[in-house]
């Protein structure tokens, strides 16, 4: 196994009492549903920069309860195809009107232009990407293939990338081995029981500690063995995972007074 050792607090990007002025992470919402719950109020809050993907502004600003909520973006960049006239008004006559950054890149996408735009200005910083991978299959399998895509490299020198759908949170584990708190002295729980670990690109060698099904030097690849629909133990505060090669670690999000969270 390789010998890098990461340290992981996804569940801080959630948290209902967080300080902006404490994190360090930009929301990237992208053109896909969403619902105004609990969890896009806390990235809102939460979050140092927040960011639409051309269509995404849309999508913020059809929102039952919108009312201003949603209004203070700091960019909308894409290729535009998506945005609405009216919504690039509402954006651009705030108070801090939001930049609206056309790129015409069509080797592209609106998710790519806009996380590089992102690191352009903060190097390093985490980006959460708002947006649910159901749907269309090559459009999920697009959005994972982005957290591939902007991981470049053995370590995260770039910032984290996450991918936060209505029911799970996935971020790409390089080789090396990983700790992921997935529960946090004195926090409520974000995270539900389920867990996945997927080597999307290539086969991979794993071994994983506080899970319901652990594994050890565990060959896994797809079409073959694959740790899917496994589980957190009660108990467990930290999951460990060795991997001798990249793979996705998808966590399921904890349902909050029965929404359907976004």
């Amino acid at each position: 196994m390789a010998s890098q050792t990461f340290e992981w607090h996804p569940g801080k990007l959630l948290r209902d009492d967080q300080d902006s002025s404490t994190t360090n992470f930009a929301l990237l919402v992208l053109n896909q549903p969403l619902k105004n719950g609990t969890n896009l109020r806390r990235l809102w809050k939460n979050s140092v920069i927040r960011v639409a993907a051309d269509g995404g502004a849309n999508r913020l600003h059809e929102l039952s309860s919108f009312h201003g909520k949603f209004s203070n973006l700091q960019a909308i960049i894409g290729d535009l195809d998506s945005l609405s006239p009216s919504v690039r008004n509402f954006y651009t006559s705030r108070p801090n009107p939001a930049e609206v950054i056309h790129d015409a890149d069509q080797d592209s996408t609106d998710f790519g232009k806009a996380i590089t735009w992102i690191r352009k200005g903060r190097k390093g910083i985490d980006i959460v990407a708002l947006g649910g991978i159901g749907g269309r299959v090559d459009q999920g399998l697009s959005q994972l293939h982005h957290l591939y895509l902007f991981h470049p490299g053995p370590d995260y020198a770039a910032g984290h990338l996450y991918l936060l759908s209505g029911s799970s949170l996935t971020f790409l584990l390089t080789a090396g081995t990983h700790h992921i708190q997935v529960k946090e002295d004195g926090e409520d729980e974000v995270f539900g029981r389920h867990v996945g670990i997927i080597p999307l690109q290539e086969p991979s060698v794993i071994s994983t500690k506080g899970l319901e099904w652990d594994v050890t030097d565990w060959e896994s690849k797809i079409g073959g063995q694959m740790s899917t629909s496994n589980r957190v133990l009660p108990q467990t505060k930290c999951v460990e995972v060795q991997t001798s090669k990249d793979v996705l670690f998808t966590i399921a999000l904890r349902p909050i007074d029965g929404e359907d969270d976004a």
